[in-house]
């Protein structure tokens, strides 16, 4: 059979996606032939519904499957819409939202079928049901649209074994358009779940939906697994082989370093087998020297932290992350003590939060002062513990939260105008309030250019071009050799130079 796959991905930066990744994988093992539209206008394919639908057509799939974030339901609704003029199969949407508020994608035209969780197995015997003309209503982990409105909604199976999966289908993407946009990294997981259960993530969410409908009783230990170390270490070399570009390795879970059997393991052959340059991302509560050390050996040059705030209120009444400053300081500081360079993630505009606690965050990253920093405007993510706590208080506007393409780009919360000004302000010139703390000719320019915007009106400011002053005073210092933040690739991520990153 034919399956084709949708991705959108609009107006956001465009990476492999590993839910996907798999499911090729899956399916191509049993012997469907699997295909791929990924709508990013960076990759050179927007939203036109007259491309997609000379795709589909060509493609003549027996089933489309619908990969769906919340921030892309706009995009996928408009094509839903007239999908029914030209499309006779079958329609299965997936994905993190289709998860948490199945019954509200069960809604858009066209859908037939909503995957609730893992969808692995449940893909595997949908495709085997149609092509055989089987009864697939009572498939576990889908849920269907019956002609009389009603739905039927299929109880859980367990979570999927990862030892039981084959590598990802990683080839399926675009990685010739996509690998130059990543500066030759390429993106993977190790993992599956994560044990922490911070109120702006679906993990906490997500495991209760199991512990309800999951035929099985499930704890946090099923939830939380890893790879087997041989298939991890192969999804790498086997793109590895075919696009020889690669510089890097990028791995994005959640906490790369939770499992230390799993760390020691794999690094040892990660050495071996690979023994190139490499990313993640590590938890500080989890973080040690040991660990570091393993990481470090193994050719480990950057670890990711989430910061999130520099508020310590924030993190335990809003956040639900216990991470004190403390624990995020000693990490890094291992980190410098090895030599290893660090990046930060942080958020900003988040409910409750004053102006005092958005430049705690900027302060507590001039302490720690990371390679790189990350800050992003909170995005309340439906059926979360803080989209709750939005919900309750009247917080989200909702027309604003529509227009959003992705979770990074501006605040949805109905702040004052003066506040939200402000965050519009912070996080565009962030990097210049961390410039202040270097003691350094960057610091005098940026307290000079800080004064001026703080006393913009929000008409001056929409006109100020940020972008052109920053990269001209980042020019100048660069030919001096003055430290300094600068922006980079985007609004949210800035660079501090010099930096090992462009050695």
């Amino acid at each position: 059979m034919n399956i084709m796959f949708i991705n959108f991905n609009i107006g956001s930066t465009p990476g492999i996606n590993n839910g996907i990744a798999i499911l090729s994988a899956v399916l191509k093992k049993e012997g469907h032939r699997v295909g791929l539209i990924f709508l990013n206008e960076e990759l050179g394919y927007g939203f036109n519904l007259d491309e997609m639908r000379k795709e589909i057509m060509g493609f003549n799939p027996g089933i489309l499957g619908i990969s769906l974030i919340e921030t892309q339901l706009k995009y996928a609704a408009k094509f839903c819409k007239g999908l029914r003029d030209y499309y006779k199969g079958f329609v299965i949407c997936g994905g993190s939202y289709p998860t948490m508020v199945p019954e509200e994608c069960l809604l858009l035209d066209s859908i037939d079928a909503v995957c609730v969780g893992e969808g692995e197995e449940a893909l595997r015997e949908l495709a085997d049901a149609l092509e055989n003309c089987r009864e697939y209503n009572r498939i576990k982990n889908l849920w269907f649209r019956q002609p009389d409105g009603s739905t039927i909604k299929n109880r859980l199976r367990p979570f999927q074994g990862l030892a039981e999966l084959p590598p990802e289908d990683k080839e399926i993407f675009d990685l010739e358009k996509i690998l130059p946009l990543k500066n030759y990294q390429l993106e993977t997981m190790v993992s599956r779940g994560c044990p922490y259960q911070c109120s702006y993530c679906i993990n906490q969410s997500y495991l209760k939906k199991y512990q309800n409908l999951c035929e099985d009783t499930v704890s946090l230990k099923d939830y939380v697994r890893m790879k087997k170390v041989g298939t991890a270490i192969r999804e790498i070399t086997d793109v590895i082989s075919s696009h020889p570009l690669i510089k890097k390795i990028a791995f994005i879970d959640d906490n790369f370093i939770l499992d230390s059997n799993f760390l020691e393991q794999f690094c040892q052959r990660y050495i071996k087998e690979i023994g190139m340059p490499f990313v993640c991302n590590a938890n500080p509560l989890s973080y040690s020297e040991r660990k570091a050390k393993i990481l470090k050996n193994a050719g480990c040059d950057d670890v990711r932290f989430g910061v999130e705030s520099g508020s310590e209120r924030i993190k335990q009444e809003i956040l639900q992350r216990p991470v004190s400053n403390l624990a995020v300081m000693r990490a890094f500081e291992i980190n410098k003590k090895l030599g290893m360079m660090t990046s930060s993630f942080n958020m900003i505009g988040l409910p409750t939060e004053t102006k005092e606690e958005v430049f705690q965050t900027l302060k507590l990253n001039a302490l720690i002062m990371p390679d790189t920093v990350k800050v992003m405007t909170f995005y309340p993510f439906k059926n979360t513990p803080i989209y709750d706590l939005c919900r309750q208080h009247n917080l989200i506007d909702y027309d604003k939260k529509l227009e959003l393409d992705n979770y990074d780009t501006f605040t949805c919360l109905k702040f004052p105008r003066e506040h939200r000004l402000f965050l519009q302000k912070v996080q565009t010139a962030f990097n210049w309030y961390l410039n202040l703390s270097l003691e350094n000719e960057s610091s005098k320019v940026c307290a000079s250019l800080i004064r001026k915007i703080e006393e913009m009106n929000e008409t001056e400011w929409n006109r100020f071009d940020f972008y052109a002053v920053d990269g001209e005073i980042s020019q100048g210092f660069k030919k001096k050799g003055v430290p300094h933040y600068s922006k980079f690739v985007n609004r949210s991520l800035a660079v501090k130079f010099p930096s090992r990153h462009f050695n």
